[in-house]
């Protein structure tokens, strides 16, 4: 479809370009791309660029990702009409970094930082991103990788493809990437063509609730809702039930509230209740509770990504210092501080935040 602008009396259609015209090389696309990876998919997390720390190939994938779930992700740019068979060669890389650590992401991801010039701490990015402070807590997917492609165009050949390896199991999305000129600007357009994005809702669903199923064959169990949870409570001693209940009624109310889905992952020795946001699956906070502790954590890189103008709220509700990257623990927390992560969870959904005392509506101006 063209582009239009929109004039007084008329649609004025955008003169289509393309990179060749525009002199882009794929290098210039994936420079932009790894800095800005929401332009593909919101909660896109680039762990490297030009990816090859395998034996016997001198290929390399152009970047290597973690999707907001966790699921390692092969993102194969072209600038082509074509696309030009990556659907394959995209195939032939998820294969290759299918059985990576989470040791391995860290590292590959500390490479990249250095390649950048960038002194930051790979492990820290990761595991905030995966909104979590230790290792063993941390999930991620590496044996089934999903795959996005992008590219000017994808011939039919390449997309009847795509279409038959998505009904037999493999998670693949293509992104068109459409150039316009305009008064000397260069625009960019992305379309996601296959799934539908009338589709994607429903494929998310099907893919969280395989994934619950997965878990519940495991080790670790995650489930929807707080029951799990309220019945490790149960468990917990008699001086710490009612301040634990308190918070799982606070919880709930956020749900019923419609901010968050709640969810229970349950391990051998922990239980964490996590408030998702409904939209995407990550959570401002957890709750964590295992045989001798509890605690209520916070994840200062999801808030700064999804609640920005909380983080000063959040910072006067909580010690600086105790803010970390890498999680925020409090075993101790007041009425006042969960109204601010309530405040937090309606600003990432695009809700109006509670107003601070004395500047509510028909509040008389503070005197000066």
């Amino acid at each position: 479809m063209p582009l239009y602008r929109w004039n007084a009396d008329n649609l004025e259609a955008v003169p289509p370009s393309t990179f060749e015209a525009e002199q882009l090389q794929e290098a210039n696309l994936q420079r932009l791309l790894r800095d800005q990876p929401d332009v593909l998919e919101e909660g896109l997390f680039i762990i490297s660029e030009e990816y090859s720390n395998w034996q016997d190939s001198y290929r390399s994938i152009d970047l290597l990702g973690l999707d907001r779930t966790g699921r390692l992700v092969v993102i194969e740019l072209k600038r082509t009409q074509s696309g030009d068979h990556s659907e394959l060669q995209a195939i032939r890389y998820a294969a290759m970094v299918s059985n990576m650590t989470l040791e391995q992401i860290i590292e590959a991801h500390r490479e990249y930082l250095v390649r950048r010039g960038k002194d930051e701490d790979a492990r820290v990015h990761i595991l905030g991103h995966l909104g979590v402070s230790e290792e063993a807590d941390a999930e991620i997917r590496t044996k089934d990788p999903r795959i996005i492609l992008a590219s000017a165009g994808f011939s039919k050949e390449l997309s009847t493809s795509v279409l038959w390896l998505n009904d037999n199991g493999l998670d693949i999305t293509c992104i068109r990437l459409r150039l316009y000129r305009s008064g000397g600007e260069t625009l960019m357009d992305t379309d996601q063509i296959i799934p539908l994005p009338e589709a994607t809702d429903y494929l998310v669903r099907v893919r969280q609730r395989e994934n619950v199923e997965r878990g519940q064959r495991g080790q670790v169990k995650t489930t929807q809702g707080s029951s799990v949870f309220s019945k490790r409570i149960d468990e917990m001693p008699d001086n710490d039930k009612p301040r634990l209940y308190s918070l799982l009624d606070w919880a709930q109310s956020l749900e019923e509230e419609s901010l968050v889905r709640l969810y229970t992952r349950q391990g051998s020795q922990h239980t964490v209740l996590r408030l998702n946001l409904r939209t995407v699956f990550v959570r401002l906070v957890n709750i964590y509770i295992s045989p001798n502790d509890y605690s209520i954590e916070f994840w200062p890189r999801v808030w700064n990504r999804y609640a920005p103008n909380s983080v000063s709220c959040l910072a006067e509700a909580i010690s600086p210092a105790l803010l970390r990257d890498g999680g925020t623990y409090l075993r101790d927390w007041s009425e006042a501080l969960l109204d601010v992560v309530r405040d937090a969870y309606r600003e990432a959904n695009g809700l109006p935040t509670t107003p601070p005392p004395g500047n509510s509506p028909g509040s008389p101006a503070p005197a000066g």
